[in-house]
């Protein structure tokens, strides 16, 4: 697996590459060149200026028609590489992996050659000035794109994500400074409207001073702001309780109780990457793609767009962070579940799967896992026709023998699969972690309902980031501890 990156002003970007093209790109792979902005900037038709971008890099915008289509016209044209320019400003850092869109522009996928990725809004706009620049400058803007590997590439989102913190802590001393400031000059204004004040009423100042020394023990009791023992633990108290009432953790929308989730126990026993498996569940075609001619209509119709959309924008993304932590740690197994019949005709398949109309023959189009998400030569893939994964498979033997005692849950949960798996494996003895944001369901009540239910039984519910952060920290110490041994 390899994954690509440019520089643009002076910052490295990832750019997604698309689910289709880069048949001649592998990793180590450095594509450079003119950065040519196709007309029309869409590249809904074929390319006005193919003269100019002919071996150039093209650089077109989202939307008036699909990703494929602009592939083509670009290709035609004669462009060695495609930057898709996203143009969501509600969500500006978003650069997702495109596919073929259309049941239509299935059939092309095989054509297209060059790599296609996609640009922030941010990073586009960036881009688009500095092309912009350079022609009223009369010089050439030239753009190198790197496919890196995991090392490489784990490094690079290193520094991508320092220099976000970097410049996070910027902006926040800048807002704290200002905040310092305007709460200076308030209180000056302050100071100066009592100073008229006093000035302008001095009589009465006088008087109230001489009533106020009159009983020094109650002004020492106001000045000290001493409240009666009494008082003071009624306060305290009620502070508790309201606190542990009302706190709560919100992440990524959903809502967590403090005292189920700090509660210690068996959920937060420790774990290293030598004896955790990363157990991937029914990413694959079948399940991702929302308009495909290979797949079955039920699955389609009873689901809704948003479950699409979260699998493209938040699920994979996050899905390939930590592949690519895990692939960089060194004993990490990564297993693959997905939903493949050993026939033609399903057959073999479970009475649920027939239930619900869950079907994908052997070795077809719907079992295929997404190439952003692919599995390497190293990773396990076990097929199934049932919708518990320990119950329909010989996973349960496959993790004794690696001696994998912690397992690591993320993907789709179509038919309550992702809770029926971690509730086995709770009862199996296995440690079991659920990365909320890397998970899809049905719907957003479904998907709630599977992180608390497994919360309950003693999963432990973290952020893909909190994962990956902590097999950075694993990374880091076997390198301390290879650097010790060498010395």
């Amino acid at each position: 697996m390899f994954w690509p990156f440019v520089a643009i002003d002076g910052e490295l970007a990832y750019c997604p590459l698309a689910d289709f093209g880069g048949a001649n790109v592998d990793e180590g792979t450095q594509i450079q060149g003119e950065v040519v902005v196709a007309q029309p900037l869409t590249a809904c038709e074929p390319l006005l200026n193919a003269e100019q971008v002919n071996g150039n890099i093209v650089v077109v915008e989202r939307g008036e028609c699909n990703f494929v289509t602009k592939a083509l016209h670009a290709q035609s044209a004669g462009a060695i590489a495609l930057l898709v320019a996203n143009t969501n400003r509600e969500t500006p850092d978003e650069a997702f992996v495109m596919d073929t869109g259309t049941r239509q522009m299935h059939e092309w996928i095989d054509t297209i050659k060059i790599p296609v990725m996609m640009l922030s809004y941010v990073k586009a706009a960036v881009l688009f000035e500095q092309v912009r620049e350079s022609y009223l400058d009369r010089h050439e803007y030239t753009l190198t794109i790197r496919f890196l590997g995991a090392q490489a590439a784990v490094l690079a989102m290193e520094q991508i994500e320092n220099t976000y913190e970097k410049l996070k802590r910027q902006e926040e001393d800048i807002r704290t400074q200002r905040e310092r400031v305007q709460q200076q000059k308030e209180a000056t204004e302050l100071l100066r409207s009592r100073l008229g004040k006093v000035a302008l009423d001095s009589p009465r100042a006088t008087s109230h001073k001489s009533r106020t020394s009159t009983s020094p023990s109650e002004s020492s009791s106001e000045k000290s702001g001493r409240p009666t023992p009494k008082r003071e633990s009624y306060s305290t108290t009620r502070f508790l309780e309201e606190s542990y009432e009302t706190v709560s953790i919100t992440s990524s929308g959903e809502v967590y109780d403090v005292h189920r989730t700090v509660t210690p126990g068996f959920t937060m026993n420790h774990w290293c990457p030598m004896t955790t498996a990363l157990v991937i569940v029914d990413i694959q075609n079948y399940f991702t793609l929302e308009q495909n001619e290979n797949c079955l209509e039920p699955l389609l119709t009873n689901l809704q767009h948003s479950y699409y959309k979260r699998i493209k924008t938040i699920t994979f993304p996050n899905i390939q962070d930590v592949l690519l932590a895990c692939r960089s740690c060194a004993g990490m197994e990564v297993i693959y579940s997905i939903v493949e019949s050993a026939t033609t005709d399903g057959r073999d398949r479970s009475r649920a799967h027939k239930q619900a109309g869950l079907h994908v023959p052997r070795g077809g189009f719907g079992a295929k896992i997404p190439t952003r998400v692919a599995p390497t030569e190293n990773d396990i893939v076990i097929p199934r026709t049932g919708i518990n994964i320990f119950e329909a498979t010989n996973v349960d033997y496959v993790l004794r023998n690696l001696g994998v005692s912690h397992v690591v849950l993320m993907g789709i949960s179509v038919l309550n699969t992702i809770q029926l798996c971690a509730q086995t494996a709770l009862d199996r003895g296995y440690q079991v972690s659920l990365l909320r944001d890397a998970i899809t369901a049905p719907t957003p009540e479904q998907l709630q309902d599977t992180l608390e239910h497994c919360e309950k039984l003693g999963a432990q519910i973290m952020a893909s980031s909190a994962f990956v952060e902590d097999l950075h920290g694993f990374s880091e110490t076997n390198q301390l501890e290879d650097a010790y041994l060498c010395d």
